[in-house]
């Protein structure tokens, strides 16, 4: 009788978690470990690095599938627009808030077209760092953001939230995607 293998207990669609040393993730958190204390010692840096392995057995994170490649010149770009956004969200955000009549919060759920727990998430955080919004739910089972935003006052401020956000998810993939993953993105613009 075959059994399938284990998981590891993982929710049905999660990805199962890692099994074994992460030493990429040890090392991140003995950096934190040495900044938080303030100083650089070997007894710290030894600390560090048992306290990373600590928790990366006790809590081991998933893996992330990552088909896709780094664009350096479309990740400049896209860093390049989202420091614009942040002048520009600024200034609308400076101007809603002088303005005389009261901003209108609403919340607004935007359908993401990539099917990537990375692409997601990078989604958000761009869309987050960006004054006048912030992500408040993110929906993995339907790739769905919902985020609150300052003023949505009329329908055309909240189509204008939604094309925002998936205009950072276009940036997203232009400078991660796969072809694959560029040319899906595509076709659901166009259908």
């Amino acid at each position: 009788m075959n059994t399938p293998p284990s998981d590891g207990g993982a929710e049905p669609g999660l990805p199962p978690r890692r099994n074994g040393l992460q030493p990429a993730t040890i090392i991140v958190l003995a950096v934190v470990w040495i900044v938080l204390w303030g100083e650089l010692s070997p007894m710290i840096v030894i600390s560090g690095l048992l306290v990373g392995l600590l928790i990366s057995v006790l809590f081991p994170l998933p893996t992330v599938p990552f088909e896709g490649r780094l664009r350096p010149v479309q990740l400049i770009w896209t860093v390049l627009r989202l420091i614009g956004d942040l002048v520009l969200a600024s200034v609308d955000v400076v101007r809603t808030i002088l303005s005389p009549t009261p901003p209108r919060g609403a919340v607004v759920r935007v359908k993401l077209r990539s099917d990537s727990d990375l692409y997601q998430t990078l989604t958000a955080e761009l869309v987050s760092l960006v004054p006048g919004s912030i992500v408040i739910e993110a929906r993995r089972s339907s790739r769905t953001l919902y985020l609150h935003v300052l003023d949505g006052t009329g329908p055309d401020a909240l189509d204008r939230v939604r094309r925002e956000v998936r205009t950072a998810e276009r940036r997203v993939l232009a400078s991660l995607g796969s072809k694959a993953e560029r040319a899906r993105l595509t076709e659901g613009e166009t259908s």
